[in-house]
């Protein structure tokens, strides 16, 4: 198996092609990587900056170049020894008008070659969509649009097509009745569809050479345009129910990605479906274009372990496999799932509460119930934003599993209102995204977890009781004349939605909300814990070595919901706790005056509002210190979104435009030059940031070194102070990296007086972090096994100067040593690094240690002195020599 020693993320698109990765390859091996990690590189919607939103899984995404530019783009990343891993999309596909396949579904319906390729909801229980694909895209009442004009039929090359404004569906063959005296096309026909292409475009092509049939049918088409009545006989007659998209948060049709309406998930536990959609990506593999896949959302899988197993026996035993799981506090993927491991989330909140000084949290916590009385404490927080996804987003999804549960035959004797209110409460209270249920009973952790949750959901909601009891018994023992297969088809479909709840109740409304130190409030981590101590981290990392070590350690990736030297500044808040809440104290007096009352009477920003803006500015505040044009917009749209997000004074569905603007407002006013406001925060972040780059080249070193493949998101060689998606996909200036990269190398080969020159004075561009980087990762790649099958030794250190992480890695006698300082155990902050403290070596340790940094050479018996390897450089790994 080629497993690789460290990632690079690269995220493609029309703005950074294959071309363009292509003129950065030669930076990326110099940094040491040994793998490109690429955003999914199928054909998706027009414009698509992500590539999750995948039209054709059979072609490369035409804005981002062809199987050809492929082919020479990999023959190139091979002849400088880099392999590839590819983020794989199994889950869902876009609902538009470019996805073949969708569109033969909505003009054949269940007759259609690929009606069993979406998860569409055919027995639906709502009379209006059963039998027919739920198409909610309107922005009115499909009756108000056809009485406003929006809608009409027109012909094309296409056929018949349904438009409504710039969007063109294909009309239902079950229509063309209603436009021609016999529709030119057998229904009941299930013909294949490369047949049916062929059936269709020989009518077009019909129709288009005889001028008789042509206007017979243009004629027949502008007559049912001006009769709103038969337009809409003409609709209704589908295979598709156009509607208002304020429907799907009451009735759903369709299983989505979370509660997009326009990304529709896949049955991708039928195997017809499984062998059609992996087909290309097997050839890529197979033509070693790639190497590695790493699967998207595998929570949203009916069946996660039968599709790895499946994947596996594909792809085969040396395919690196890895898939996105964000895991809780103590859980693990399940052992037997035949993959390396995860993305990585759960490493970056190891990293982060590490950084995160314990004592200064819980100030900070104290200080933010002050200020915000009334917030609910986070786990209470979680069930209210879960509850109110539930019932305000998420009703069809509810109302469709308790239709299937009935179905079933599972719901004995108790009331439907009351068993949909039960189902409702379990799945709030469940503590993780899913559980992977293959049997019932369940047994072992799983039973754990769904016992905790029903203990849960009966203290929250005595009244159902009977109804949560029943349930347990169901999961737990099956009832007696339960079908325990029945049981299972319904578990296994239930836990496709408690993964969605979760994720849209936690990480995009609760994380906006609940801010008492928001770089805690990110996808993998949790604001329940601020901080955790050395020990726990290395029982996490020797646990990590145990399990999966061949796991993403991610700082940073295109769904975090900040850099990652952005959460480090504010993670460095807890070490400077009362100048901060005193600074803030004075912000909210003198800013009063930016505040604006809305026509609501709500005052804008309110006061929880208002903090979150003073810690997002303070955490991707300009490393030079220019408030630029393009850093207030860039901010001033980030917000727009946190508001929308956390859907209390804003939402998505019905933004409140005055608030936002007042809070822009109230942006814009504190960031002009003279405000009093900047006055104060520069000065005192020039302080913090000294500690706050210290975290980050310690993140960035624990994180090439630590049990695990290091993972680098695109651009972050430097700092990273971006806020969430779309700003983390910005461009990246890669000359100036290169330039910088290159600068070192030059530094170095003179003298490393002239290299730490160098390096202090282009501190503030982050070119320390670039040194760090590249130093470690080509360190790792010349000895990958110490990484990759070595031990991990936590070691202990006497003194009490500095709180101070150090292990080893081992392999067969080939030795890394991490000393990693980072802070000052005195009350008060500091940048001195003489420190007393030593480092106690293991047992069987070598004597002689050079410091790959500095290349200083130690020759020590038991104890390693910090203040002395750390002297000429913040952070040290040592190698034996």
């Amino acid at each position: 198996m080629n497993i690789p020693a460290s990632t690079y993320r690269v995220q493609l698109h029309k703005d950074f092609n294959f071309k363009k990765l292509e003129g950065i390859l030669d930076y990326i091996k110099e940094l040491g990587i040994t793998t490109i990690y690429a955003a999914p590189i199928l054909k998706a919607t027009p414009g698509s900056m992500h590539g999750y939103d995948i039209t054709d899984p059979h072609m490369i995404n035409p804005e981002i170049g062809t199987l050809d530019e492929f082919r020479a783009l990999i023959k190139k990343v091979q002849a400088l020894n880099l392999s590839w891993v590819q983020d794989i999309v199994p889950n869902h596909m876009a609902f538009h008008t470019d996805n073949f396949r969708l569109m033969d579904v909505l003009e054949r319906g269940q007759r259609s070659s690929y009606a069993h390729y979406f998860d569409i909801f055919w027995d639906h229980h709502s009379s209006r969509l059963r039998g027919k694909v739920q198409v909610p895209f309107l922005g009115k009442p499909l009756d108000e649009c056809i009485e406003a004009g929006e809608l009409r039929l027109g012909f094309s090359d296409r056929g018949v097509t349904v438009d409504y404004f710039q969007t063109s569906y294909p009309l239902s063959v079950s229509a063309y009745k209603r436009l021609w005296p016999e529709s030119p096309f057998p229904e009941g026909d299930e013909m294949p569809f490369e047949r049916w292409i062929e059936v269709k475009s020989a009518w077009i092509n019909t129709v288009n050479n005889d001028d008789n049939a042509l206007n017979k049918l243009l004629e027949s088409i502008d007559d049912i345009n001006k009769d709103r009545k038969k337009l809409k006989e003409v609709l209704d007659a589908q295979h598709y129910l156009l509607c208002h998209w304020k429907d799907s948060e009451k009735e759903m049709g369709y299983r989505r990605f979370f509660t997009v309406n326009e990304l529709i998930c896949l049955k991708m536990e039928d195997d017809r479906v499984f062998d059609e959609y992996h087909t290309f990506l097997h050839q890529l593999y197979e033509e070693d274009l790639i190497q590695g896949v790493r699967v998207d959302h595998i929570d949203g899988l009916r069946d996660p372990a039968t599709y790895l197993q499946r994947l596996r026996a594909l792809f085969g035993k040396d395919c690196y496999i890895i898939a996105e799981k964000i895991l809780e506090s103590k859980e693990q993927i399940p052992a037997d799932w035949p993959l390396e491991g995860t993305s990585g989330y759960e490493f970056l909140s190891f990293a982060s509460q590490l950084m995160t000084n314990r004592s200064g949290a819980k100030t900070l916590l104290s200080f933010y119930k002050e200020l915000v009385p009334g917030i609910p404490p986070y786990h209470e927080l979680v069930k209210k934003n879960k509850r109110m996804i539930l019932e305000k987003y998420m009703q069809g999804e509810w109302d469709n599993l308790t239709v299937m549960f009935e179905t079933l035959g599972l719901q004995g004797d108790f009331n439907k209102q009351r068993m949909r209110d039960a189902l409702g409460a379990f799945m709030i209270a469940l503590p993780v995204y899913r559980i992977y249920p293959e049997s019932v009973p369940l047994k072992g952790e799983e039973l754990k977890i769904i016992n905790e949750a029903f203990g849960k959901a009966m203290g929250d909601n005595p009244e159902l009781r009977s109804e949560l009891n029943y349930l347990q018994s169901l999961f737990t023992n099956v009832e007696a004349g339960k079908s325990s297969k029945d049981i299972l088809i319904f578990l296994q479909r239930l836990m496709q939605f408690t993964g969605p709840l979760t994720a849209k109740g936690v990480e995009d409304t609760t994380f906006y909300v609940y801010n008492a130190l928001i770089s805690h409030d990110e996808v993998g981590d949790a604001p329940s814990s601020l901080g955790i101590s050395i020990a726990e981290f290395h029982r996490k990392m020797q646990l990590r070595q145990a399990s999966t070590p061949y796991s993403l350690n991610a700082t940073a990736t295109h769904d975090t919901k900040r850099g990652e030297d952005s959460r480090l500044r504010l993670n460095a808040l807890c070490d400077f706790p009362e100048q901060w809440t005193a600074l803030v104290k004075k912000w909210i007096s003198f800013n009063q005056k930016f505040h604006k009352r809305t026509s609501k009477g709500i005052l804008a920003p309110t006061i929880n509002d208002e903090y979150f803006i003073y810690q997002s500015i303070l955490g991707g505040f300009p490393a030079d210190f220019l408030v630029t044009q393009e850093f207030l917009e860039r901010i001033q749209t980030y917000y727009v979104k946190v508001l929308r997000e956390a859907k209390i004074n804003s939402d998505w569905a019905a933004p409140n435009e005055e608030y936002e603007q007042a809070c822009l407002d109230f942006i814009r006013q504190i960031l002009t030059p003279e405000s009093e406001f900047l006055k104060t925060l520069t000065p005192f972040l020039a302080e913090l940031i000294k500690l706050a780059n210290r975290y980050s080249l310690a993140q960035s070193l624990i994180k090439i070194s630590a049990p695990g493949i290091p993972d680098t998101y695109q651009g972050a060689g430097l700092w990273d102070l971006s806020f969430v998606d779309p700003d983390n996909r910005r461009p990246v200036d890669y000359e100036t990296r290169k330039r910088y990269l290159q600068e070192i190398h030059d530094k170095e080969a003179e003298s490393n007086s002239v290299l730490f020159s160098y390096l202090e004075d282009h501190r503030l561009e982050g070119v320390e972090k670039l040194f760090v980087t590249a130093k470690a990762l080509n360190f790792r790649k010349g000895n990958p096994d110490i990484f990759s099958e070595g031990s991990y030794v936590p070691l202990q250190l006497t003194g009490k100067d500095m709180v101070t992480v150090s292990y080893a890695r081992n392999h067969n006698n080939k030795w890394a040593l991490l000393v990693i300082p980072l802070r000052a155990k005195a009350e008060q902050p500091s940048d001195d690094f003489e420190a007393n403290d030593d480092v106690v070596l293991p047992d069987g340790a070598p004597t002689l240690w050079k410091n790959v940094f500095t290349g200083d050479v130690y020759n020590v018996d038991k104890r390693l002195p910090v203040g002395e390897v750390c002297k000429n450089f913040p952070v040290a790994l040592l190698t034996n020599i």
